[in-house]
């Protein structure tokens, strides 16, 4: 029982919180002399239904199914264990060869793209030049 009014007070606590968020929303768009919906932009109110359908399904399954969830965190624990993890200077290097990795390639990518308009411009005379022109 006292699990029920947990999930009650939940409930109304994440229903309260859309509803101050929706009626922000709402409320910063004065323009609008439409109803609330029109006002918060259908999309957005469908994306909060769904967003909270979602939340109450995913939260009555955990009640509903609570061992097997507890099963599963548990395995998951347990997994998590055996795992054999780099060391903390391997990480390091591993991350600062990625990033050197990925700044090399957007500039050798980007100066292609440069020379790409350039060669477009010069045969064409039309586009866009990075040095002078239209």
């Amino acid at each position: 029982m006292k699990a029920k009014k947990s999930l009650v007070l939940f409930l109304v606590s994440c229903l309260a919180l859309t509803l101050t968020l929706c009626l922000g929303v709402a409320a910063e768009d004065g323009a609008a002399k439409d109803n609330f919906i029109t006002r918060m932009g259908t999309f957005n109110f469908v994306s909060l239904i769904v967003l909270a359908v979602v939340l109450v399904v995913a939260i009555v399954l955990c009640i509903v199914k609570r061992e097997k969830v507890v099963e599963g965190l548990r395995a998951y624990k347990s997994e998590m264990k055996k795992i054999t993890w780099f060391p903390w200077k391997a990480v390091w290097r591993s991350t600062i060869l990625v990033l050197v990795v990925v700044i090399v390639t957007a500039l050798l990518v980007g100066l292609l793209d440069i020379a790409f308009f350039e060669m477009q411009y010069l045969l064409t005379g039309q586009g866009f030049s990075f040095f002078g022109g239209q």
